[in-house]
Parts: C-alpha cells; structure tokens; sequence
C-alpha cells in the first residue's frame, strides 16, 4: 500500500545519452542560491532547478510560484541502442511528506479520541463530531493527489521537451490520447 503519491515511467529518446546529458544541464537553473529560488528569472528558458551527480539526477521544475504539492523528479539515464532511456521516478519532497504524515496522525489520533468517548459514553451525538477529524482525513488525501497529480503531468510534458521524446498516449485502449507539447 503506498501512502504517499508516486509515479515512475520510462522515457525512450532518439538522442544520445550525451546529448540528453547536456540538454538537461542546460535546462537547470545555474545561479541556485536562496534570492534565486524565491524568485526565478525565467522559468521559460530554465526549465528546472536541482543536481546532477555521476549518472543520476534530482530536480523540481522551476516556478515562478509555491506549489506544496510538486514533484521531485529522480532520475537516471541509459544508452540504448542509438538513443537513450530515461528512467523517471515522481515523488513529493521530504518535508511535505513530514507534514502530511503528522497532519494524518493528528486526525487519526482525534477520530479515535471521538471514536471511543461515543462508545464508552454511548451518546450518539457525539459521533457526529467524528465526522470533523474524518473530514480532515478525507481533505488532507484529496487535495495531495489532485495536487501531486496535475504537477506530474507538466513534469512529464517539461522532461518531453528537454529530452526531444515524442508525446505517448496516456491511457491504452478505446479511448486514448496522446499529449500535446
């Protein structure tokens, strides 16, 4: 069971692993330091801020605005044949799993509280107040995956873009479709 969203795929590309290499540098943010991440100059042109290190890398897509919920793409690349594989995992950042995890136990913890005062109690009005830390629960799941699911989609489009991939379909079957760059 995952309690956390993520996705992996896998990009195949016609170029190179040295040409993917140096078209994901230049897609990265050169200037990193903390002035520069709160306000970026050009999100159009650098694509996306991180590392590079030996044969993988770690990035985030460069926002002009906070997004809580955006993915940190992890990935690594691969020759393959005259071209390149491109392996790519989508997970959300560090911190906001912290958060959501004691965000989740707070709940939990209050659901439960509610939970057993109704049943030791045995006033059925006071269930109803189990509805709130459920609710909480309910909001807290809803807004991460919509969330983390819309960013994972501009990620896919940006790393198609960086790594000249042609757009694939989605969903495989009678009714497909194909992303638009």
């Amino acid at each position: 069971m995952k309690i956390f969203p993520y996705q992996s795929f896998v990009l195949h590309s016609d170029i190179p692993a040295n040409e993917a290499w140096n078209n994901l540098s230049k897609a990265i943010l050169k200037d990193q330091k903390i002035f520069s991440i709160l306000f970026p100059k050009n999100p159009d042109v650098e694509l996306f801020r991180g590392c590079i290190y030996q044969s993988k890398f770690t990035i985030q897509r460069n926002l002009s605005y906070r997004n809580s919920f955006q993915a940190e793409i992890k990935g690594e690349i691969f020759e393959e044949g005259s071209g390149c594989k491109i392996n790519i995992e989508l997970s959300l950042m560090l911190f906001v799993k912290i958060f959501l995890s004691i965000w989740s136990a707070i709940a939990a913890f209050g659901f439960l509280t509610i939970l057993f005062g109704t049943i030791t109690k045995l006033d059925p009005n006071f269930a109803l107040a189990a509805l709130v830390p459920l609710g909480m629960l309910g909001f807290c799941y809803l807004i991460t995956s919509l969330g983390f699911k819309s960013d994972c989609e501009e990620c896919r489009k940006a790393l198609n873009t960086v790594f000249k991939v042609e757009p694939q379909p989605i969903f495989k079957g009678k009714d497909w479709r194909v992303d638009k760059l």
